[in-house]
């Protein structure tokens, strides 16, 4: 499996960011992960929520004393600098948190400021490090 992050976010910003997922690229519903094609870049996106059935209590009250009630949006992807354009359009102007399934839970407007400061910021190495 290629690497994933979690978008998490209150329901309405959820709904933009589905939106957006639809019109980021060649979208295509599947029956496990829905297809975006952007370019060279590929994506897994599964927007079911599923993914939740794999945080623990903990996690799940940590995002919610965060920012209330939430949706999850699993994304598969390829290449850190796909998914980091990617990020870019996504969650520009709505809120919600990144898991970035390393250890870390960063607020969109935070994600979006790190890609400003250094553009080549990897969450993975991060971690590593």
């Amino acid at each position: 499996m290629r690497p994933t992050i979690v978008l998490l976010s209150p329901p309405e910003d959820h709904k933009r960011i589905v939106t957006r997922l639809r019109q980021a690229g060649a979208y295509d519903e599947e029956l496990v992960f829905d297809r975006l094609d952007r370019g060279e870049c590929g994506f897994g996106v599964d927007t079911s929520g599923d993914v939740l059935d794999e945080f623990g209590e903990g996690e799940v009250d940590e995002i919610r004393r965060r920012i209330g009630d939430f949706q999850a949006i699993l994304l598969e992807y390829s290449g850190i600098s796909c998914i980091r354009d990617l990020l870019g359009e996504l969650i520009q102007g709505v809120s919600g948190l990144l898991d970035t399934n390393f250890g870390e839970l960063v607020e969109y407007e935070e994600v979006l400021a790190r890609f400003r400061r250094d553009p080549l910021w990897d969450w993975r190495s991060a971690a590593a490090g």
